[in-house]
């Protein structure tokens, strides 16, 4: 039986975030715009979370997102929580503020609506949960999860997922407390979509992008390429362990909603 802990580097430039090990830097000062100006009698740009992709541009993004995930390898397989598991209980550990647990609520909220399978809910038993949340210094994280250690204090955030012959069984993320205020759901969004078996695009109209930079992104919602995504991977058609010609067809289906 394979049994797997992935330590994937994931950086973001708006945010360097992490995943299957990602790991996330955010530079807030010359890499994100935080304010917005408009000019009179201009109609302001959509966001890069309105943006409707096309479906050649869904369909790449699946296989990058889902198969070819962090690795960038040229053939991989679907890693994801087993449909048969009703329920991903997340309990938050170290770091809690109740702007962060409003920010988790709308998350969570989000995921459940596009995945019928997997419900994602909050727990108060850490021996129950499926994800753990840690945000504390690295330090002080990596002297309690010692499976999971921290290697780049710089980032904001980090995310490490075990898997059992391409089933997800268990993700640990840290988040970094120094985040700006203004980043940390974005952060959170983002690490949180890792734990679902998701890596890393160049596609801007995606909040797992590794570099954001002025892109206008809502980091309180999923972009409609996001959406997809992770209605594609949760569907019950795709299994642990699929390649891409096992579930083209699939991709397709939803690349043409």
């Amino acid at each position: 039986m394979k049994i797997g802990l992935a330590a994937t580097t994931l950086s973001l430039v708006f945010l360097m975030i992490a995943c299957e090990t990602s790991e996330e830097n955010i530079n807030p000062t010359n890499k994100i715009s935080t304010s917005t100006s408009t000019t009179p009698n201009t109609t302001t740009p959509p966001t890069t979370t309105t943006v409707k992709p096309s479906s050649q541009e869904i369909y790449d993004a699946f296989v990058r997102l889902a198969l070819k995930n962090s690795t960038g390898t040229a053939q991989s397989t679907i890693r994801k929580w087993l449909p048969s598991k009703a329920q991903i209980k997340i309990y938050w550990d170290g770091g809690r503020t109740t702007a962060l647990f409003t920010a988790l609520d709308k998350v969570i909220t989000d995921m459940n609506s596009l995945n019928k399978f997997n419900k994602m809910v909050r727990t108060e038993a850490v021996a129950e949960a499926d994800i753990i949340i840690n945000r504390v210094d690295a330090a002080t994280h990596n002297s309690k999860y010692a499976s999971f250690q921290v290697s780049n204090s710089s980032v904001q955030g980090t995310t490490f997922t075990q898997w059992t012959s391409d089933a997800i069984v268990k993700a640990i993320v840290w988040l970094s407390p120094t985040t700006p205020a203004n980043l940390q759901n974005g952060v959170l969004r983002h690490e949180l979509t890792h734990a679902l078996g998701i890596g890393h695009t160049e596609n801007t109209k995606s909040i797992m992008i590794p570099v954001i930079s002025n892109n206008n992104y809502d980091f309180n919602s999923f972009s409609i390429l996001d959406q997809r995504v992770i209605q594609i991977l949760s569907d019950n058609r795709v299994k642990q362990g699929h390649t891409e010609a096992s579930i083209s067809a699939v991709i397709k289906e939803y690349a043409a909603k």
